[in-house]
């Protein structure tokens, strides 16, 4: 009787310890994920999803990395470009947040050209006379300070409108379909392109495993692969989910796609000459000579500011 007793209390412990590992693994935060989603639980789904952490990384490797090693263009474009993208990845980042959040819920469905530019006179101004106190410093200071702000804020806006415009002549392709439409529709937009890939419960043919490993700074994670019979691709197709430990215990949770590049390609998209051909587009009218023009301009209205016309006497500051 006893050994009997012993070998029940050992089965059960061990089958405890069995579903405590199982409920440390990835595999049960992916069940957890899945139970939630069905039972538009949101709190739950986000215990096992970083929605947030998700949409920007799919955004960065998307649009911003591509963006990046945009050939042709001058350290000028490139800085004017980064930050429009910044705006544009702004807009669609909320968007698709709160698409996602909306379909769990219900059963239906950088520094910029100008910033951190200090005035610089070189051999464009001549300065001459007493040298001015530190308090009639202040109104030029505030009033340069305005017409950068303002003179920032258009830059950003013109060129913002610029690669939505860009995006709008391409509306076959993924930037055209993300950064060229209403913002009201972006997340209508995500979901099409979600079908068209087939990445759907209808098309998924199973978990292909998944593996643990240390990232570049040493902290482990772990990749999960999806398999999906893919229309546009003509053949099956892995999606790779990488998770990080939420905690110690192991109550992991998704924050990306970890094969961004492969699935482009098996997919056919030459996502990164979208990309490319974007930024060209939107950056063609960046010349030196445009900002040189933006810049007399802006000393123009700097002058016409009344705070400033003491100073300005004082030190006979004249522009070219």
């Amino acid at each position: 009787m006893k050994i009997l007793i012993f070998v029940c209390l050992g089965l059960i412990l061990l089958g405890l310890g069995g579903y405590l590992y199982w409920m440390s693994t990835p595999m049960y935060a992916i069940q957890e994920a899945g139970i939630a989603a069905a039972r538009h639980d949101l709190e739950g789904f986000e215990k096992r999803v970083d929605i947030d952490q998700f949409v920007d990384n799919l955004i960065d490797d998307l649009l911003m990395k591509p963006a990046s090693t945009t050939p042709g263009l001058t350290s000028l474009q490139r800085a004017t470009g980064e930050e429009a993208l910044a705006l544009a990845k702004d807009s669609l980042r909320s968007q698709l947040i709160n698409k996602i959040r909306f379909a769990i819920q219900n059963t239906s469905a950088q520094e910029g050209r100008y910033t951190g530019q200090r005035l610089n006179y070189g051999p464009d101004a001549v300065i001459a006379g007493e040298v001015p106190k530190a308090k009639d410093l202040q109104g030029f200071f505030q009033a340069a300070g305005r017409e950068l702000g303002r003179e920032t804020g258009r830059l950003k806006n013109e060129t913002y409108m610029r690669l939505t415009a860009c995006a709008r002549q391409q509306p076959k392709t993924i930037t055209g379909k993300l950064l060229g439409s209403p913002p009201q529709i972006i997340g209508f937009q995500a979901k099409l392109l979600i079908d068209e890939y087939g990445f759907t419960k209808d098309n998924f043919r199973g978990v292909t495993g998944w593996k643990t490993i240390k990232d570049e700074k040493g902290y482990p994670r772990s990749i999960v692969g999806f398999k999906f019979n893919s229309p546009k691709g003509g053949k099956e197709i892995i999606v790779n989910l990488g998770m990080y430990p939420n905690n110690s215990f192991g109550d992991w949770r998704i924050f990306r796609i970890e094969n961004i590049p492969e699935l482009m390609m098996a997919l056919n998209e030459d996502y990164e000459y979208q990309v490319h051909s974007l930024m060209t587009c939107a950056l063609a009218g960046v010349t030196s000579q445009s900002v040189k023009d933006e810049v007399r301009g802006l000393t123009d209205r700097i002058k016409q500011h009344v705070d400033t016309d003491s100073i300005l006497n004082k030190l006979k500051l004249r522009f070219r």
